[in-house]
Parts: structure tokens; C-alpha cells; sequence
């Protein structure tokens, strides 16, 4: 019997050691699954975060163009794709936190090296950089293209700044008679060479163009325009259209006189101007007789008088030429192909004559 007990006792030994050893192993390895999720965690904890601060990236630069409106799950597929983030969940994530749910259409530029913040500060315009462009505006563009070389440049979007020329109030006083309707601040956007920041707001980058313009408008002009009772609306819209007609500085002030001798001549009731229409329909290389026929108040063809705002950004010395016309008697001008210069007419017979020859030029 004593036996028996004391082979027992040694097998109630074992088992309680085996129970130990096997808690043993199941904490080890419940310590090491703990752990190997920890160093799991920790890892996508810094990659994520490395991603969203930028701490230690591959330099990469993209520039976007988008033509529409995208949701944040859109943008975050578009950047991952463009190698700009890494995870496209920790973005979307972020920008709900900050209460985005869309992006603008425009063009950014973005590199790996911004942060997720950067990143939608860049595209919402949010953020204004202290990097700026140097940008020249020629004589002669329209509002469109001015506002297409800011968007192509990160100042600002060009869909933004149409909108604001259009209606923000600004206060100078050389805009108190122009109406707030579509294309009012055509011709105030003075052609110079600017600097802007990027993502400048559009408020800022039409004020320094204005501020320009007023600037460039001298005492001298201004008193010219009071002595003439003219405006300054009706001086740069005649401007605009000298602009556009004139490809030599010294027929500016001839065109002008052909413009006025026809303005103050019931007998010539339409400017006739193709450059007009141009403005209304879009660049073509020749105008068709439908185009002629357009119903728009553009049409110098069969609207009176100047058209309703100016057609261009005109230079300084066409406002000059606009200001101060060669005293002639000409009706008529038809260009050169050869060179860009102009036959001017008295008469319709004339006219015609000139422009039979310079049709003859083109066409052999």
C-alpha cells in the first residue's frame, strides 16, 4: 500500500509540473503574439505617421490638373497613384477630421515632402505660400487668358478669379460708373510683368492689377479726359479695339481716328470690326458670313456704337492713342498681309480698291 501512495504522489507531481510548464509556454507565447502585435502596430504607427507629417520621403513632384469636382476617396486614389501618400484610409481619415469633403477643380502643384495638411491647404488654396512667381501678362489678352496663365502658374484658380472680376466690389474709384454685370473689369487688368504669391487669394492678385492701372493712368490723361468730356469706360474700350487692330505702334493713333471719324458720323452708324465679334465667338482664322451675322452686342456689324466693355487689356500706348487720335479724315483700313500694316480710306471706292490689292497679296 505504501508503495502504491507514494507512485502516486509522484504522479500527481508530474502532472501539476507538466500544468506549470504548459502555462509556461502559453505565457510565453500569449507574451509574444502581445508583442509581435505591438511591434506590428508600432511599425504602421510610424510608417502612417511618416506619411502623414512627411518626416523622411523620397522627394517627388507632380502637378495636377482637375477638370472636375472630386470626392476625398477620389483625391486620395488620384494621390496614391501619384505616389503623393502612401495610405489612402490615414488621408481620407484626416481630411474628414478636418471637415473636407471635396476638392476644386484647378491646377496644383504637389510634392511628397508636404504634409496631409500641406497637402489640402494646397489643394483648397488655403495656404499662401511665401514663394513667389514672376509672371507677364502681354498687352492685348483677354480676362480668360489672363486668369488660365495664374491658374498654370499655382497663383490662383482661374474659375476663382472669374468669378471674383465679375463680382467682387471693388472700391477704386476709376470702377464707381462700371456696372457690376459678366466682363465689367475687362481692360483694367493692366499688361505688366507681376509678382504673385502661390495660392494668392484672387482678391489680392486683381487688386495689385488695378492698382497698377490707376497708377499708369496719369494727371496728364485724366485732365485730356475731362478737357475731351470723355470716361475713362469709353477711352479703354476704344483702347481695347486699337489693341487688337493695331500691329504697328505708329498707325495706334490712326486706327483710333478711323475709330472716332465713324463715332461721330451718323453716316458710318457701325464700327464694322471683326475683332469684336472675335471677343464674343472665340479665335478664328477668318470670320464666315454666319459669323458676320452673329446676334450678340459684340457684333460691330449690327450693334451701334462701341460694344459693351472692352475687348482686350489694352497697353498703355493704345490708351494714349485712344486718348490722343491722329486728325484724319479715313473711314476705312485694311491690313497688310505681307507686313501687319494698314491701307486707310476715305471713301468706300478707295476702300475697296485696298482691300482688292491686299486680298491679291494674300491669295499669290
Amino acid at each position: 500500500m505504501g508503495k502504491r501512495k507514494r507512485q502516486n504522489a509522484r504522479q500527481q507531481s508530474g502532472g501539476r509540473r507538466g500544468n506549470r510548464v504548459a502555462f509556461a509556454l502559453n505565457t510565453v507565447s500569449y507574451i509574444i503574439l502581445i508583442i509581435g502585435l505591438s511591434l506590428i502596430l508600432a511599425t504602421t504607427a510610424i510608417l502612417v505617421a511618416n506619411d502623414m507629417f512627411a518626416l523622411i520621403k523620397p522627394e517627388h513632384t507632380v502637378v495636377l490638373e482637375l477638370t472636375e469636382k472630386l470626392s476625398v476617396r477620389e483625391m486620395s486614389t488620384l494621390l496614391l497613384e501619384k505616389e503623393i501618400i502612401n495610405y489612402r484610409w490615414s488621408f481620407e481619415l484626416f481630411s474628414n477630421m478636418k471637415k473636407v469633403d471635396s476638392f476644386e477643380t484647378g491646377k496644383f502643384e504637389l510634392h511628397s515632402s508636404m504634409d496631409y495638411g500641406e497637402i489640402i491647404g494646397t489643394l483648397k488654396r488655403t495656404i499662401v505660400s511665401t514663394q513667389t512667381v514672376t509672371i507677364v501678362i502681354p498687352e492685348g489678352y483677354i480676362n480668360a487668358q489672363i486668369a488660365q496663365l495664374l491658374e498654370d502658374s499655382f497663383v490662383c484658380s482661374k474659375e476663382e478669379f472669374l468669378t471674383t472680376i465679375n463680382t467682387y466690389p471693388f472700391k477704386h474709384e476709376f470702377l464707381k460708373d462700371v456696372p457690376m454685370e459678366e466682363n465689367r473689369l475687362e481692360g483694367y487688368l493692366f499688361p505688366d510683368t507681376y509678382q504673385f504669391f502661390i495660392n494668392e487669394k484672387p482678391v489680392s492678385v486683381v487688386n495689385k492689377m488695378l492698382n497698377n492701372f490707376n497708377n499708369r493712368i496719369t494727371k496728364e490723361m485724366r485732365e485730356d479726359l475731362e478737357e475731351k468730356e470723355m470716361t475713362l469706360a469709353q477711352v479703354i474700350n476704344v483702347a481695347s479695339l486699337i489693341e487688337k487692330e493695331a500691329k504697328l505702334n505708329e498707325e495706334r493713333a490712326t486706327i483710333a481716328s478711323v475709330i472716332y471719324n465713324r463715332l461721330n458720323n451718323p453716316d458710318y452708324p457701325f464700327l464694322e470690326i471683326d475683332a469684336t465679334i472675335l471677343y464674343a465667338i472665340g479665335h478664328k482664322e477668318n470670320l464666315t458670313q454666319a459669323d458676320l451675322a452673329i446676334n450678340t452686342p459684340y457684333n460691330t456689324y449690327r450693334y451701334r456704337g462701341l460694344p459693351p466693355t472692352a475687348i482686350c487689356n489694352p497697353g498703355i500706348k493704345s490708351i494714349a492713342a485712344a486718348i490722343a487720335p491722329e486728325s484724319t479724315k479715313y473711314y476705312f483700313y485694311v491690313a497688310n498681309p505681307t507686313d501687319g500694316s494698314h491701307v486707310f480710306s476715305k471713301t468706300l471706292e478707295e476702300h475697296l480698291k485696298a482691300k482688292a490689292e491686299m486680298d491679291a497679296l494674300k491669295n499669290g
